[in-house]
């Protein structure tokens, strides 16, 4: 039987314990440099991935895409509506300057990009 001094450094440990993985970066479901697949991805043929948008479908506005550094405060003065584009292929000169990464899709991906994995965000 545990005597009360045990408990308590058995406690203590396990709260330290979880504490330190609760502030730990999961380094399995983010890229840990832009650009670099993410573990578990899949290769662009098999999702079937272009660099131009389809439908107003667009990397941009999908759930699985992480954006470049500096692109989510340009998103946000652009109201990140892009869906409305249409045949709209205006940012696509940008866009192809500043390639994001994907949870899905491996390697650096255009924010005007599509694959088969495209999942809205909202």
């Amino acid at each position: 039987m545990l005597d009360r001094r045990q408990f308590l450094k058995g406690l203590i440990r396990t709260v330290a314990l979880g504490i330190v993985s609760f502030l730990t970066p999961n380094r399995g479901t983010i890229p840990l440099a832009w650009g670099k697949p993410v573990p578990g991805t899949v290769d662009k043929k098999t999702a079937r991935y272009r660099n131009h948008q389809e439908d107003g479908k667009m990397c941009m506005n999908c759930m699985h895409f992480i954006p470049p550094k500096g692109m989510g405060s340009m998103m946000e003065h652009m109201g990140q509506g892009m869906e409305n584009m249409g045949g709209m292929q205006g940012m696509a000169g940008s866009g192809a300057r500043m390639k994001g990464a994907c949870t899905v899709v491996a390697g650096p991906v255009s924010p005007m990009g599509y694959c088969r994995f495209y999942k809205s965000k909202g």
